[in-house]
């Protein structure tokens, strides 16, 4: 082989090293940091809470069915007008429940805890005050 021959086989192998490894970074430089797409995380937003929108869907959700408006309601507490709601609130037993504090019976009853975002918009909501918004 004469040495131009040499020359040219090494600069295509350095071509071709080169190409590779620029590929390579070029992946490893690309990642996904969406935390809340890759992990599931929901991020929560208890900066605007309001009764009329996240509190009434959590309570139609997960209370409604058994704490509604009729007098059957379970263990008489009932849930089905914003003044009921209030005074749940008001008197820590809402949170509590759904919080699975000890001493509290665990709501929802029957089911998984509420996901934390859903008890801490509750708190939220409690903490400023139980508007009717």
């Amino acid at each position: 082989m004469q040495v131009h021959q040499i020359i040219d086989i090494r600069m295509m192998n350095m071509k071709t090293f080169l190409a590779i490894s620029s590929f390579v970074l070029f992946l490893s430089s690309c990642y996904y940091d969406k935390e809340e797409l890759l992990y599931g995380i929901e991020k929560c937003d208890t900066m605007n809470v309001k009764y009329s929108v996240q509190i009434v869907n959590i309570l139609t959700a997960n209370c409604l069915s058994c704490h509604g408006g009729d007098a059957s309601a379970g263990a008489g507490i009932r849930l089905g007008t914003y003044d009921e709601v209030k005074a749940q609130a008001v008197s820590g037993t809402l949170l509590n429940v759904v919080a699975h504090t000890p001493g509290f019976t665990q709501m929802p009853r029957g089911a998984a805890k509420l996901p934390n975002c859903r008890i801490e918009e509750i708190r939220a909501w409690i903490s400023n005050g139980t508007p009717n918004n």
